[in-house]
Order: C-alpha cells, then structure tokens, then sequence
C-alpha cells in the first residue's frame, strides 16, 4: 500500500506523532464526543444513559479534562436541528460543529480533533448519500463532503473522516482541503464492515432511522474486500484507515498491518462500549475490560484506538 507520501500526513502532525509515540494505552485513545446547538448544559441520550449530547461549553469543559487525563483526541459529530435533502447546514460556517472545533482547538490547542464527514445525520432520510430525480447522487455527495471538509479544516481540525463509504470519498475531501490551503490536514479511509453495532450512534446524532443501506458497508466475511477498499483509499490520498466495529475486526486489522505504511486506527464502537457497561452491573470489571480490548487492538497493530472507554483507560 504505498503512496508518494510514504507514511501519510497523520505520522507527520504534530499532535497525533505525540500519540503514536507514547507507550501508554489511554495516550492513544481518541473519545468520540457529540455536540448539539439545541443542548443547553448535557443531555443523556435515552437509549443509552452513559452516553451524552454536549454544548460547546461543556465540550470545551470536557476537551480540558481529556487533556489532562493524556487523552489523544475527540471525535467530533454534530447533531442537526434543520434536515434537508441536501445536508446544506454540515457545510455552513456558523454551524454548531465548525464552532465546536474552534473553540476547543482555542481552549485545548495540545488535543487533537477529528471530525465525522458525512451527511446521515444532516438529511431528512438518513442515508450516507444525496439522492437526485434518478436516485442516489453521488457526484453531488462528493461536492458536499468536500464543503464540510473544507469547513472543518478552516476551523482547525486535525483529522477529517470521509465514514459514510462512498466510494471516491477519500479523494474528493483530499482535493477540496487541498484547494483550499490545507492540504496539511490528514484525511482518513474509513473501513466500515457491516455489523449491527452502529444502532446507538444514530440515536446519539438524532439520524433518521433506516431499514437498508443506500451506500454498502463491506462484507464481513471478505477480508480481501477490506484489504483491496483501503489500497484503493491510500491511492486516493488517504493517510489513515480506521476499521469499525472494534472487536469484531481485529484480524482485519492485523491484516492491513502487515502491508500498511501508514497509522492504522481501531474503532469500538457504541454498542461495543454498551455491553462493558451493562457488565457493570454483574462482575465483570468493565475498565479491565476496555483495557483488554484497547490491548489487542493494539497486539493487532492499530496505532490509535477510537473508544468511548479513553476517561476509564486514563484513570486506571
């Protein structure tokens, strides 16, 4: 998997070479957050009460203790209050996830912020695509992503993540940052296998409920489909690739890490932390859990580890 940029934009920023240099596990833990212009303080979400929609004060709050703890970084996603068929408001400056990012990169500038690139949660369907007269619009797609990639860059973010899977996504966010003075901030390959451990993060960015998805995810039993989807995505300009669900894809990983010259990140998801924390309840320790699986992951060869568990790990 090569590239002119040998090991991609990610090994070289500043931030995010810190991470990948240090020994401790929560040190290279990335905790994904949500914000939402319609909280005013924190809001649990019903479905799963350890989980929280924040306002960008008290994200700012948050960012302030994940940096003392050692944490890497977040993981940004909004919440949108106005749905449309074009997702136009993830690409308007005065939204509440552009905001976000500056005022946590002003409060915290030692964080790192990755960004969520896609516009489930911004369309009045919930797909990962626009769609036009004659069905899905991925050319129209890849205009928007570029949009919301570019705002997201203006605003200070370190990593943009492409993660609804369309195809050529990579490239379009690569060129739309490049173009517009930031060709310095990575972009990510997001390898998404089909799993149906994703149902509480919809819940979490108020998406639209779907029953199918317009754009697939990858097969999970075709390691290849994986493999061959993130040499495609290096080639595209990609300078990570971050594989989801967590526990359920660390042979892919190992596998990517084998012939991969870039930063591999692991991403447990909502649904994964779920079931550490309903453990809670019986005997099972869940930050000795969380520690086991950010421990294989890394066994596996991820470099970062995306979980909701980076708070647990810091403080063990």
């Amino acid at each position: 998997m090569r590239d002119t940029l040998t090991r991609g934009r990610l090994a070289e920023h500043p931030l995010w070479s810190r991470a990948l240099g240090s020994a401790d596990l929560h040190a290279r833990t990335i905790l994904p957050v949500v914000v939402s212009s319609a909280v005013e303080d924190r809001e649990r979400v019903p479905e799963a009460t350890w989980l929280e929609r924040f306002s960008i004060t008290e994200l700012v709050r948050e960012a302030r203790a994940a940096a003392s703890a050692g944490i890497a970084g977040f993981l940004l996603f909004g919440v949108s209050d106005r749905k449309d068929e074009t997702a136009m408001l993830a690409s308007e400056r005065d939204h509440v996830v552009p905001r976000a990012i500056h005022a946590v990169k002003e409060a915290v500038p030692d964080l790192a912020v990755a960004t969520d690139v896609c516009v489930c949660a911004y369309t009045a369907h919930g797909q990962c695509v626009l769609f036009g007269a004659d069905g899905a619009d991925a050319p129209a797609t890849l205009e928007r992503l570029g949009a919301i990639a570019r705002v997201h860059a203006e605003a200070g973010a370190d990593l943009l993540i492409p993660s609804g899977m369309l195809e050529g996504s990579v490239r379009a966010v690569r060129a739309a940052v490049s173009d517009d003075g930031h060709a310095d901030v990575p972009v990510a390959a997001m390898a998404k296998l089909e799993s149906h451990l994703y149902a509480l993060h919809r819940h979490a960015v108020s998406a639209i409920p779907i029953t199918e998805r317009a754009v697939p995810l990858l097969p999970t039993d075709d390691a290849e489909a994986t493999r061959a989807r993130a040499v495609r995505d290096v080639a595209s300009g990609a300078d990570t690739i971050i594989v989801k669900p967590g526990a359920p894809t660390l042979d892919i990983v190992a596998l990517l890490a084998a012939s991969a010259d870039r930063p591999l990140i692991s991403y447990f998801t909502s649904d994964e932390h779920a079931f550490l924390v309903a453990g809670s309840e019986g005997v099972t320790d869940p930050t000795v859990a969380e520690r086991e699986l950010v421990a294989a992951a890394r066994r596996a060869g991820a470099a970062l580890v995306i979980t909701y568990g980076a708070f647990a790990l810091a403080s063990s």
